[in-house]
């Protein structure tokens, strides 16, 4: 009668005995999650949106001065025609010197108040950055956010834009408008959902 060592009986999961004639079964394992499948922190602040007021939201402007560029050019030919000391080519003169210098100051203006000003919404803040050589930021929690409100004209929503307003609890900036921004519905959503979510937090904290 022959004795076995216990040290040689092996160690682990035992293997399931193989039947002749048959083919074993694979042993499957619980894969191992990878370090960029781990869901994100959601106590980390994350940009949502980044924008500035579009050029359309100004094209008001721009068609009225196009509007009185026109009226000049009729009464400008109107004026040479009841006048002799007013030639073609003096009226066609001041209408482009009128036209130019007018169309650089408007379109300046645009330019300016288009390129100073950028807008930045992530999960916990809102930021409006202003100017162009200096710069100066304001910041607003969006847990101090009580309602969102677009307002769109008709030349809005001909061309797509609109007006986002953040009513907020803030003592220096009650109001904080987004002007002419594109797809402001979706803008104004994500404030209002992330405001939320901002809140069911402190009130969870609150509770604890």
């Amino acid at each position: 009668m022959s004795t076995q060592d216990p040290h040689d009986q092996p160690k682990g999961p035992q293997a399931p005995a193989v039947e002749p004639g048959t083919t074993p079964r694979a042993v499957h394992s619980d894969p191992v999650p990878a370090a960029g499948d781990q869901p994100a922190d959601p106590s980390q602040e994350a940009d949502v949106w980044t924008g500035r007021t579009h050029w359309k939201y100004y094209a008001g402007r721009l068609l009225l001065w196009a509007l009185v560029c026109v009226l000049l050019a009729v009464a400008l030919g109107w004026l040479h025609g009841s006048t002799n000391w007013l030639s073609v080519w003096d009226a066609l003169k001041w209408f482009f010197i009128i036209g130019i210098v007018s169309g650089l100051i408007v379109v300046g203006t645009v330019a300016i108040r288009v390129w100073t000003c950028r807008y930045r919404l992530t999960s916990q803040r809102l930021f409006i950055e202003r100017g162009l050589l200096s710069k100066t930021v304001d910041q607003t929690e969006l847990i101090r956010v009580d309602d969102v409100r677009l307002y769109r004209s008709l030349l809005n929503r001909i061309f797509g834009v609109g007006t986002v307003v953040a009513v907020t609890t803030d003592a220096t900036d009650r109001e904080v408008t987004l002007p002419g921004i594109l797809e402001a519905d979706v803008v104004a959503e994500a404030i209002r959902r992330n405001m939320r979510v901002q809140r069911r937090k402190s009130l969870y904290v609150e509770n604890i």
